[in-house]
């Protein structure tokens, strides 16, 4: 009965993954004239179902080819390589995408004084990033180009997986789903932050875990930095903390969740510190800030469901698989709820071709789809260390 379940949650798994990815063929295959929607449409689910199965059906002889490992590394790099070319050779300014250069004016903005969110962009927004934010992307604005973090994120999870001791179909099948991905890949090429931002946070879910499986609270200051960083990326960000962390609150010591409560609150002050030292007047601040950005797709009572939800189901969470799988389905009933409730409002062919609705933020469910569809639900061991 548990493999049945399992298996059917895999398929869920996938189907959300076809989905999203779906969604950008339709949205973009009305730019050409070879081929017609449907027919993208079918042949993309298609080719990547054989894809998958190929890569399957050849798994033992994947696993005896010589210093395969090594092949896979390559093969990664050689991806990375390409990705880093493309972010230098397409010119951001062209995009009708500003998150490349929301990140680069935010940073650019706190390190000369100014208060961030009343500053433009290439598309004359104001930016939405959060302190974390600040800090992934500060690296890549000294180098030149804050649009390199995508294709570093990627090298990462290269080097995860290269090291991991997952089967190698399995590791194969993971690249291949991500360069398979029209979502991924338009994360690519218009120099977007927001997948980046989500691996960050699964790497971390992942990596505490393996380390800290049997006591997630065992150095709750160090606990409560991470954490109180991860808030300050994105708000999204807190359902999957939430699921993944509440339980463990529940059952720590006293001692525990003073050590974490009180250090959550002095991280969150540090890190933002580069922020609050820029603060305008009361009125600016009104008008511009990030938080009006970040929700202005969802209705409140639904920002305030999903916020609630993972407290109650979070009591029930034993197994990390459990966090990766509901992660994934909260993620997917809020965007798509939003997504659906915008089209009521303004219609299906304004939501999706006029970007009423920006579809990119589906992608955020794509690296809990895509690990849970290639994991055990018995152990997610994936021992990086």
């Amino acid at each position: 009965m548990e493999k049945l379940l399992d298996s059917y949650k895999k398929i869920i798994a996938l189907v959300v993954y076809l989905i999203i990815n779906s969604f950008f063929i339709i949205k973009y295959a009305v730019r050409q004239d070879y081929f017609s929607t449907l027919s993208l449409f079918v042949i993309y689910n298609i080719l990547v179902i054989i894809g998958i199965y190929l890569i399957y059906f050849f798994r033992d002889f994947i696993s005896k080819v010589k210093k395969v490992d090594y092949y896979f590394l390559a093969v990664c790099i050689l991806i990375f390589v390409v990705f880093v070319l493309i972010n230098i050779f397409i010119d951001g300014n062209t995009l009708n995408s500003d998150r490349w250069s929301a990140m680069h004016t935010t940073i650019n903005g706190v390190l000369n004084g100014n208060y961030p969110y009343s500053l433009k962009d290439h598309l004359g927004q104001t930016s939405s990033n959060l302190p974390g934010l600040f800090f992934i992307g500060l690296p890549f604005y000294l180098i030149g180009n804050v649009s390199l973090l995508q294709p570093f994120i990627f090298l990462i999870i290269s080097l995860l997986l290269f090291k991991s001791k997952l089967e190698m179909y399995k590791k194969a099948i993971i690249v291949f789903l991500l360069i398979a991905s029209p979502a991924y890949l338009w994360e690519i090429f218009a120099k977007s932050d927001l997948l980046s931002n989500i691996f960050i946070l699964v790497f971390f879910i992942i990596l505490w875990d393996n380390k800290f499986k049997l006591n997630y609270f065992k150095y709750p200051f160090l606990l409560s930095f991470f954490i109180a960083f991860l808030v300050l990326t994105r708000g999204i960000v807190v359902i999957p903390l939430t699921l993944f962390l509440f339980s463990s609150f529940i059952k720590s010591t006293n001692k525990e969740k003073f050590k974490f409560s009180v250090g959550f609150l002095i991280n969150l002050t540090l890190i933002s510190f580069p922020f609050l030292i820029t603060l305008p007047e009361i009125e600016v601040i009104k008008e511009h800030n990030p938080f009006n950005h970040q929700t202005r797709f969802t209705p409140k009572w639904v920002q305030i469901t999903f916020i609630i939800l993972p407290f109650i189901f979070g009591f029930r969470i034993k197994k990390i698989h459990q966090v990766i799988f509901q992660s994934l389905l909260f993620l997917t009933l809020l965007l798509f709820l939003s997504f659906i409730i915008e089209i009521v409002d303004e219609g299906y062919k304004n939501t999706l071709y006029n970007s009423s609705f920006d579809i990119s933020y589906l992608t955020m469910i794509l690296p809990f789809s895509i690990l849970y569809f290639i994991t055990s639900t018995k152990k997610l061991d994936l021992n990086y260390f």
